[in-house]
């Protein structure tokens, strides 16, 4: 039996979150500067079949991460969140929190307020943040919007939802990290928070969402950091196909972004910033730009823009994953295999 044969039955039999902090941390690797975001746990944070769902058992959540090398985590925990915190602090972790805005602004911001509750219970001083898109899609700008006169419609409501959710943050000390959610355009996000301008909003910057609307990771890193509070590395792959290019995480420094760089360039915008992956496993995203429905809600680049754009993905184009096939175990397998890649590139990549 391997490591993550045991693990996962141990996981199953509810025994790793009963093993003693010292039986536990022999068996675990050094820590490592990384966090993972939750986002990208989401097959071993439903089981697949395979496991029981570790979103249902936060210590057992937090035990696997560690096991993997993890030195923080961004999630939404559950329970008993003093046992919780305790763990994690007993094993070395920092945390991050998550809090879902209403969707729309006459809605409750009672699931809000809790989430920053919970967020405070567990130490945590900063929240991710996205803005809700439209009911039915995706959140993705250019599938989710018709028209711009949509979409600036959208995003007004958008920004008021912020504005309405802030005072509350304020009232609990916790900050909002508003991501770059394939919603804003960089420039629109810098915009907003600087018209804004609370301590208690900034942003999350995930260096490879902005590539699905054709703006470079090191523009949107460097743009964004002055205002940073949080992040989501992720290396992409990306190659062209009829309709546009694919894009997809992949084990940073296979695809074709630096993320070595977009840390330095985070990081010396926000000393304190935690480094955070969110390697997502799973098939590649089709980004359609070659086509008018693409462009519904966002504004046309030139003829010229958009052939650099393709020539640049032509000349990075590399080998993209595919994890839809696999069986439930197989891809549960995947998902750990990308982590351990991730986090033991950040042993000598992530200078904290």
């Amino acid at each position: 039996m391997d490591r993550r044969e045991f693990l996962m039955s141990s996981v199953a039999a509810g025994v790793v979150g009963l093993m003693s902090n010292d039986i536990l941390a022999q068996s675990l690797p050094p820590i490592s500067p990384m966090g993972i975001a939750s986002a990208s746990m989401r097959h071993h944070r439903n089981g697949l079949g395979v496991l029981p769902p570790l979103s249902e058992d936060s210590i057992a959540y937090v035990d696997y991460c560690r096991s993997l090398g993890a030195g923080g985590l961004q999630f939404s925990p559950v329970g008993d969140l003093k046992k919780v915190r305790a763990r994690m602090e007993d094993l070395g972790m920092w945390f991050e929190g998550q809090a879902r805005p209403p969707s729309r602004l006459t809605d409750s911001t009672d699931a809000f307020e809790d989430a920053l509750i919970k967020t405070r219970e567990m130490g945590g001083k900063v929240v991710r943040f996205v803005s809700r898109p439209p009911a039915g899609t995706s959140g993705r700008r250019y599938n989710g919007f018709t028209s711009m006169e949509e979409f600036l419609a959208w995003r007004e409501e958008a920004d008021k939802i912020v504005l309405k959710c802030l005072p509350i943050a304020e009232r609990y000390g916790i900050k909002l990290a508003l991501e770059n959610h394939k919603d804003r355009l960089v420039d629109e996000h810098v915009q907003f928070i600087e018209e804004v301008s609370s301590e208690y909003l900034g942003a999350l910057v995930d260096p490879g969402n902005n590539l699905s609307m054709m703006e470079s990771p090191e523009e949107v890193c460097t743009k964004l950091a002055p205002y940073v509070l949080s992040c989501s590395l992720k290396d992409m792959g990306v190659a062209p196909y009829e309709e546009g290019f694919l894009l997809s995480e992949v084990i940073f420094d296979t695809g074709a972004t630096d993320q070595r760089k977009c840390w330095e360039i985070l990081k010396a915008g926000n000393p304190d910033l935690n480094p955070i992956e969110e390697l997502i496993t799973r098939d590649p995203l089709k980004v359609p730009c070659l086509t008018e429905a693409y462009w519904g809600g966002l504004p046309h680049y030139s003829a010229a823009e958009l052939a650099r754009h393709m020539t640049w993905v032509r000349e990075n184009t590399t080998e993209l994953p595919y994890v839809d096939h696999l069986s439930p175990r197989e891809i549960l397998q995947a998902e750990e295999d990308n982590h351990l890649a991730v986090i033991e590139w950040s042993r000598t990549n992530i200078k904290v």
